[in-house]
C-alpha cells in the first residue's frame, strides 16, 4: 500500500511539473528548454516501468512507461535537426515495441501483445531504412517483418488454443515480399541482407524450441515423481 501511494504522489508530482511549464510556454513567460521536457518525461517513464517491475500483475505500466521513454529520447535527438534529428521515430516506434514484447514476456497468455510489438520494430526498422534503400526494399523490409511476427504468434507458447491461423497471413505476407524482390532489380542485394537474418531467426527459434522441451520434459518429470502411488506402487 505504501509504495503504490508513493508511485501516485510522483506520477502527481511530475503532472504538476508539467502543467507549470505548460503554464509558463503558454504565458510566453519563458521558453522550456527541450532537455527539462525530456527529463520530465523519462521520469515519468522510469515511473511506469518501476510499477511494471514491483507490481507483477501491473503489466500495462511498460506501455506508457515504454511511450514517455521513447518521446524523451525523441525530444534530445531533435535537438540536432540535421544529424540525429532526422531518425526520430525509428526510436519512439522501436522503444514502443519493447514495452509490448516486455507484457508478453511478462505473462505469455497475454500472446496478442507480440503483434503490436513486432510491428513497431518492423515499422522502426522501415522507418530507418527509408532513407538509405529503394522502395522495393523498404517494402520487401516491412512484409517480412509482418510475416515474423505472424510466425511468432503461432509459434510463442501462451493461450489455451493453438495459433494455426497465424501461418495464413505468414505465408501471404512472406510471399508477398518475395514477390517484391522478384520484380526489383535489386533483389539480390536485398536477398543478401535477408538470409542472414532469416538464419538468424531460426537459430533463435531452434534454441527456443530445445529450452522449451527441456523445461517441459522436467516438469512432466517432477509431477510423475511426485504422485503419491505411482509405478512402483502400482507393480506390488
Amino acid at each position: 500500500m505504501m509504495k503504490r501511494l508513493s508511485v501516485q504522489i510522483i506520477l502527481g508530482a511530475l503532472v504538476l511539473v508539467a502543467g507549470a511549464l505548460l503554464l509558463i510556454q503558454a504565458t510566453e513567460v519563458a521558453t522550456v528548454p527541450s532537455l527539462i521536457w525530456a527529463g520530465v518525461l523519462l521520469a515519468g517513464g522510469a515511473t511506469f516501468w518501476f510499477v511494471f517491475f514491483a507490481d507483477r500483475p501491473s503489466w500495462w505500466a511498460a506501455i506508457p512507461g515504454a511511450a514517455l521513454i521513447g518521446a524523451a529520447i525523441t525530444m534530445v535527438m531533435e535537438l540536432d535537426p540535421a544529424g540525429l534529428g532526422q531518425w526520430t521515430e525509428v526510436p519512439m516506434l522501436a522503444v514502443l515495441g519493447v514495452g509490448f514484447a516486455a507484457v508478453y514476456l511478462r505473462d505469455t497468455e497475454r500472446w496478442w501483445a507480440v503483434i503490436p510489438a513486432g510491428m513497431l520494430l518492423t515499422l522502426s526498422v522501415v522507418t530507418w531504412l527509408a532513407g538509405s534503400a529503394s522502395g522495393p526494399v523498404v517494402g520487401a523490409t516491412f512484409l517480412f517483418g509482418a510475416a515474423a511476427t505472424f510466425a511468432l504468434v503461432a509459434l510463442v507458447p501462451g493461450g489455451a488454443q493453438r495459433r494455426w491461423w497465424a501461418w495464413i497471413p505468414a505465408g501471404v505476407l512472406a510471399g508477398g515480399a518475395i514477390v517484391i524482390l522478384f520484380t526489383a532489380a535489386e533483389w539480390f542485394t536485398a536477398l543478401t541482407y535477408v538470409w542472414p537474418v532469416a538464419v538468424i531467426v531460426a537459430g533463435g527459434v531452434l534454441i527456443w524450441n530445445a529450452v522449451h522441451t527441456h523445461r517441459q520434459r522436467l516438469h512432466e518429470g517432477e509431477s510423475g515423481t511426485s504422485q503419491p502411488g505411482g509405478a512402483g506402487t502400482a507393480s506390488r
